[in-house]
């Protein structure tokens, strides 16, 4: 798994990127030249990075376990971003079952 990274990319990503919304959760994808994800989770909500950090955590581990078997099975490549636009710490249970519904979610778009 590559991580998203440059400038360029993400705000080509924002710019002209499809979105997926399934609250608190947010995906983000556009196609491109190879594989990447990235996650974020905004400053306006969590004010310590202490907090951000363990949701991005959080998130990449239940991605790896739930929504990138689906995501890396397409046939083209894709960059995503995955977002958390919840306003409380999310619990480890419910956060998993969020991720569940969106593989559903993607998977039904035929990515």
């Amino acid at each position: 798994m590559n991580k998203l990274k440059g400038k360029k990319n993400i705000d080509r990503l924002f710019e002209e990127g499809v979105s997926i919304n399934l609250f608190p959760l947010r995906l983000l994808f556009i196609e491109d030249e190879v594989f990447s994800f990235g996650v974020s989770v905004g400053k306006r909500n969590f004010k310590l990075a202490v907090q951000r950090n363990r949701i991005k955590r959080q998130m990449r581990a239940a991605a790896e376990l739930h929504l990138l078997p689906f995501l890396e099975s397409s046939n083209k490549p894709y960059s995503y971003m995955l977002i958390y636009t919840g306003k409380e710490m999310p619990e480890w249970n419910k956060l998993i079952e969020e991720f569940k519904n969106l593989a559903k979610k993607v998977s039904s778009k035929k990515i």
